[in-house]
């Protein structure tokens, strides 16, 4: 479980959350559901960050926390001076005051106890892939860049998608024009830009979110760069100093492994094994923490309930957390049905009219069960829950 606290961001006066393995959070437009998201996914990337340096790096420098969560997604006009976020996990706690300029960070006992996850947000505006061939050339704010960059990689790992969610229709990525084909039910090709609006949108997502959930721990492409090396070379040297700090003062170190080059001695099997699997643990994508704005964007409303019935069944396989907005009652439903474990649903409300500020409601399961009682009507009921 993960704990996020926001005070005085965007529309947001206070949300105060405590995340599972799946949450969902819906309400009014322009109500800060995607504030919370963003502030999620950041945070989720920020804590992968410290980990993998075992180091503050840059954020405990002035402003440096939130001026790169803002230029990141483009929404500088959300920081307030009284802006607070505040981010807890079982390693670790981490929190920025934007009127002390002051980013403050605990480490927990259970520091080395975690597994590296792959942190994705995928917009509402994804379908740019589909609707503009040249995307890669487009003044773009990073999280597009980066979303775009990833479909880019998905789509070539995967290459093929049959009858996808029983739609009737193909996905063939021809490798050698760099093009994305729909293959209709008698074979006829059309070009995604081509497709309806609701494959533009939900095509780019699927494809990704397939990678992300299956294709990921497939894919063997594992080049990365120099300065993924050298942070890995000084991530092992920092594990291996605390191991040896464990050691008795005496014994033998009798038992070798050879990491990127580099060898390292251990008292016996047992630590050896023990230290590849917490380096495994840090260098490989255990799971995926996926931040996905509204999954139902011009889709039919069963398309929706396949899609997520589909989408649930996927994320059991690694154990990846998954965060949600969403403005349709067919999704949220969906979900409630699915009955997946450890489901959060939230919904932001209205607690200031005057300077159009919202505050963040948190379900009780027994408020999850009822939601699901009273189907779309809940959405016109939201003050019931408050």
């Amino acid at each position: 479980m993960k704990r996020l606290l926001i005070k005085h961001f965007g529309p947001i006066k206070e949300a105060s959350l405590l995340l599972g393995n799946i949450n969902i959070i819906t309400g009014m437009q322009s109500s800060g559901k995607s504030c919370v998201l963003k502030l999620a996914c950041y945070c989720s990337w920020v804590e992968k960050r410290l980990q993998v340096t075992q180091k503050v790096n840059g954020f405990g420098k002035g402003t440096a926390f939130i001026d790169l969560l803002t230029e990141y997604y483009n929404i500088k006009g959300y920081v307030k001076n009284t802006t607070y976020i505040e981010y807890e996990s079982d390693y670790l706690k981490f929190s920025y005051s934007h009127q002390k300029e002051q980013f403050s960070l605990t480490w927990k006992n259970d520091v080395w106890a975690y597994k590296r996850a792959k942190v994705s947000y995928i917009p509402a505006d994804r379908n740019l892939v589909a609707a503009i061939p040249g995307w890669s050339t487009l003044p773009l704010d990073g999280n597009m860049i980066d979303f775009m960059a990833n479909w880019d990689k998905a789509r070539k790992f995967i290459k093929k998608e049959v009858d996808f969610l029983g739609l009737g229709m193909s996905y063939v990525y021809d490798t050698a024009a760099n093009k994305d084909q729909i293959l209709l039910k008698d074979g006829k090709p059309l070009e995604l830009r081509e497709s309806s609006s609701g494959v533009q949108s939900l095509l780019p997502m699927y494809i990704h979110l397939d990678y992300l959930l299956k294709g990921l721990y497939e894919d063997s492409n594992t080049q990365i760069s120099y300065e993924k090396k050298e942070e890995r070379k000084n991530l092992l040297s920092l594990m291996y100093a605390k191991y040896k700090e464990q050691q008795p003062s005496m014994g033998e170190l009798t038992v070798t492994l050879t990491f990127d080059g580099a060898d390292y001695m251990f008292a016996n099997q047992a630590d050896a094994d023990n230290f590849a699997t917490l380096y495994k643990n840090y260098t490989s994508s255990h799971h995926s923490e996926i931040f996905l704005e509204e999954p139902e964007n011009n889709l039919f409303p069963p398309t929706q309930c396949k899609f997520i019935s589909w989408l649930v069944e996927s994320v059991k396989l690694h154990n990846d957390i998954l965060f949600i907005t969403t403005h349709s009652p067919y999704v949220l439903n969906q979900f409630i049905k699915e009955s997946p474990q450890n489901m959060q649903v939230l919904f932001t409300h209205k607690i200031d009219d005057e300077e159009n500020l919202y505050a963040v409601k948190q379900l009780t399961q027994e408020e999850i069960r009822e939601i699901y009682d009273n189907g779309v009507d809940m959405f016109f009921n939201f003050e019931l829950y408050v």
